[in-house]
């Protein structure tokens, strides 16, 4: 048997300073795959003694919800006959129903295919692949394949390798800011600059931008600074994707400054799907963001807490796309008063 080769390249454009997420809708996908013809075949003369192909191809898939995909298929197959001494093209095209397994990258499917070759035939076709996400549009996927003739008998096998692009809106992230410097204001006449004339300043070493009182001390003030957390993940998926890691650094950094924080981190999912596994789905999502805390930014254990609410507090009760990837979420507010000096 011949060795097939297929060289996939892909210019995978990204950007790591966006927070992004893309609601897809559909998958066009350009793929090559090895065909081996059954070995009943490779001796029938008015098969041609066909022996194996090689194809490229083209697929679209349809999303329906987080578990089901739809797809249509189309490949052009150059076929070895009579041994290896001769060649013949033909072409395949149908159908396929995706699975998509709960929690992993991984899918099964079943469809029905046409092959006009040597000759034309109908067949039936199961299989499982495999989805790797290389960016928010692109991913590389492999797939295996046995094909039942419907019309002669025959079962034939298929490999293939492929690369996706993926359609659908771009939503971007709420992104945390700092409260801003006020302007310094500089006072004249006072060697610290404070707006207190020495004759009457008995705190000699304040800074020229905060504000003092009648005796040139610093007025302390206290107020209350927040950050919220809000991370989206994709259909049926626990796992934090590479774009959320901005967010989730912000409300480390903001834990690790202050000290006497706690963060409640809610995990939460759309109504697609079983309610008792949506609220096992949520758990895990809230535990992937804890995790990240602990293990990545060195925020204490005890001063988080993880807890999945399932479908039970949607902020979208439609069931469109949008509202769904609206709900595939993971909270948490974090707010404490801090004391601080009054600038001007």
């Amino acid at each position: 048997m011949k060795t097939f080769k297929i060289t996939l390249l892909a210019a995978l454009i990204s950007s790591p300073l966006a927070a992004e997420t893309i609601d897809k809708t559909l998958e066009l996908g350009v793929f090559g795959d090895y065909i081996k013809s059954s070995t009943n075949k490779d001796d029938q003369t008015d098969w041609q003694r066909i022996e194996a192909g090689k194809s490229i191809g083209i697929d679209l898939q349809k999303i329906i919800d987080e578990e089901w995909n739809i797809r249509f298929e189309l490949a052009k197959t150059r076929y070895d006959t009579q041994n290896g001494n001769d060649k013949d093209y033909g072409t395949r095209f149908g159908l396929d129903a995706i699975y998509k397994l709960e929690d992993s990258d991984a899918y099964l499917f079943a469809g029905v295919k046409h092959f006009n070759n040597v000759k034309s035939y109908n067949a039936v076709n199961v299989g499982a692949g495999y989805s790797h996400q290389v960016s928010e549009r692109f991913s590389l996927y492999g797939e295996a394949a046995i094909y039942r003739d419907v019309d002669y008998g025959y079962t034939d096998q298929g490999i293939k390798l492929g690369l996706k692009y993926a359609f659908g809106d771009v939503k971007k992230s709420a992104v945390y800011n700092k409260p801003a410097v006020a302007p310094v204001a500089v006072a004249e006449k006072d060697s610290d600059n404070d707006g207190v004339v020495d004759s009457k300043d008995i705190c000699k070493s304040t800074l020229a931008n905060v504000k003092v009182d009648a005796k040139g001390c610093a007025i302390v003030a206290e107020k209350t600074v927040e950050i919220d957390l809000n991370v989206s993940f994709e259909n049926n998926s626990s796992e934090l994707k590479s774009t959320a890691m901005n967010e989730i650094k912000e409300l480390a950094d903001f834990m690790n400054e202050h000290k006497g924080t706690s963060a409640a981190i809610e995990g939460h999912s759309s109504i697609v799907g079983n309610a008792k596994y949506n609220l096992t789905l949520s758990q895990k999502r809230a535990d992937a963001v804890r995790n990240i805390l602990i293990n990545k930014y060195n925020v204490e254990a005890n001063r988080l807490s993880a807890k999945g609410f399932g479908e039970t507090q949607l902020i979208s009760e439609g069931t469109t796309k949008a509202d769904h990837n609206l709900n595939r979420r993971v909270v948490a507010k974090v707010k404490t008063t801090v004391k601080y000096t009054v600038q001007k």
